[in-house]
């Protein structure tokens, strides 16, 4: 990684460092040769100006100072071609002067016959060898006729040009070091934590969940890091379930194969012949049986609606009839069920896998119903859908445990401990089959008041008389 930091690093420096070559090295000559005819050319139009406001005297002292600051030389010429005045011609060596008469003439003719008025030629001066540029104006001013001429080196000088690429060349190597010394320092910043968080990651991968991912100053590794410990927390929690979940579906199916075997050996050995006995022996066999039937069916069932191998059914019926219906199932029971629903109240879905999901909900609240031993089924519209809740008065579930309930075999006391009737995996079916059909669950708790569990159906008739029913991360 850190040799990619230093070539991509050096790349785009001597990305830079051509494009300053070419600016400074390559086009300078020629962007000093247009600059200096620019020059030129605004130095004409502020003599124009110059003559515009005063006499031929006082346009020569300003003109001076104008051409003296940019090193050009001049001359102003009536229309007759006597020459009115020369324009800094003793400092800057002008070779103006030194025209005859016949070829600044000459010159006069190009100027008034140029569309523009203006005349140019480059030449080289004899004097010192440099390319030279000459700027002739025809101009007409309070109409007085004039010819302006200026002129000056547009090349630039070779020692300068000489300093330039000595100078380049200092720069180029200097940017390189620090370039150099600047990649290793961001490379091992850089690298350095993506290396240990890759070491950490290998420590995970490898099994180990106590491993930590450290993030430093970079905010992507931050989220990097947050995002890796998340992941491992997780990682924690779903090796707990599993360990769980193998000791007690263990446990579950040990246990009745166990009871099973030993009652099976009893009827063979001690009740054979004694029929009373051998029916209650008999009996205890095909509970456990049972028990582990519905143990592998609800396992199968779970496995089912997780997989999305199932068909949905949905169908219009009464709410009132169908939740009478599942309560008549717990009829043997010593509970009283107090149930407020309105009695023409249709609803949606599929009446099957949603009566399935009431019942786990009714069969739950019968194991931790109150000393009152009442459960309370309500509903309540809310917009264009309906909640169903079950609420029993018993021991309630602690605020840390309410997001784990819904998890397979998770236990509040983490003692497990069989019933006969039970799986392990009621609550779990319902998460699966509410996620499946589109439905919502959740559930409401206070510790030593008791439970309340919901979920929601669709109105075939959508109310919108009724106040929204509240909670919280619902609405």
């Amino acid at each position: 990684m850190a040799f990619r930091i230093w070539f991509y690093f050096l790349v785009f420096t001597t990305l830079l460092l051509s494009i300053l070559w070419l600016l400074q090295i390559t086009f300078v000559e020629s962007y000093y040769e247009r600059n200096r005819v620019q020059t030129i050319d605004n130095q004409i139009s502020e003599i124009e100006v110059l003559l515009s406001k005063g006499s031929i005297d006082t346009t020569r002292d300003a003109a001076n100072k104008l051409l003296s600051y940019d090193n050009l030389c001049g001359a102003i010429y009536n229309g007759f071609g006597t020459n009115l005045a020369n324009l800094n011609d003793v400092k800057s060596n002008c070779f103006l002067k030194e025209l005859p008469q016949a070829t600044i003439n000459e010159y006069m003719i190009m100027a008034y016959e140029s569309p523009s008025g203006v005349m140019s030629i480059p030449f080289v001066d004899d004097t010192n060898l440099q390319e030279t540029h000459l700027v002739g104006k025809y101009s007409k001013v309070n109409d007085n006729v004039y010819y302006i001429f200026v002129s000056g080196s547009v090349q630039l000088a070779d020692v300068t040009v000489h300093v330039l690429k000595k100078q380049f060349t200092l720069i180029a190597l200097s940017i390189f070091s620090i370039a150099t010394i600047v990649t290793l320092i961001l490379a091992r910043k850089l690298s350095f934590p993506i290396v240990r968080i890759t070491e950490s990651a290998n420590r995970l991968a490898m099994g180990d969940l106590t491993v930590n991912f450290e993030g430093e100053d970079y905010t992507e590794i931050k989220a990097l890091s947050k995002t890796l410990n998340y992941a491992t927390q997780e990682f924690k929690k779903t090796d707990e379930l599993r360990r769980d979940l193998v000791a007690n579906v263990s446990h579950d199916i040990k246990t009745p194969l166990t009871m099973i075997r030993a009652y099976a050996e009893m009827v063979q050995d001690l009740s054979g012949d004694d029929p009373e006995m051998r029916a209650k022996h008999l009996g205890v066999i095909l509970d456990e049986t049972e028990h582990l039937e519905n143990l592998v069916t609800d396992m199968l069932t779970l496995s089912k609606y997780e997989a999305n191998a199932f068909e949905i059914r949905l169908s219009a019926f009464n709410l009132q009839k169908h939740i009478e219906k599942t309560v008549s199932l717990f009829s043997g029971m010593d509970v009283d069920f107090v149930v407020n629903v309105k009695p023409k109240v249709k609803v949606v879905a599929d009446e099957v896998k949603m009566g399935q999901v009431l019942y786990n909900f009714v069969n739950n609240a019968t194991k931790y119903v109150g000393d009152d031993n009442i459960i309370e089924i309500n509903t309540h519209e809310v917009g264009e859908e309906i909640v169903v809740s079950v609420t029993d008065h018993g021991i309630g579930i602690a605020d840390e445990i309410l997001e784990h309930i819904w998890d397979r075999y998770y236990k509040i006391d983490k003692n497990h401990k069989r019933t006969v009737k039970s799986s392990g995996l009621g609550l779990s079916i319902v998460k699966a089959i509410c996620d499946a059909t589109g439905s919502k669950c959740w559930v409401e708790s206070t510790v030593g008041e008791g439970s309340t569990f919901f979920y929601t159906l669709k109105l075939e008739t959508p109310s919108i008389t009724h106040q929204p029913y509240e909670r919280d991360g619902f609405f």
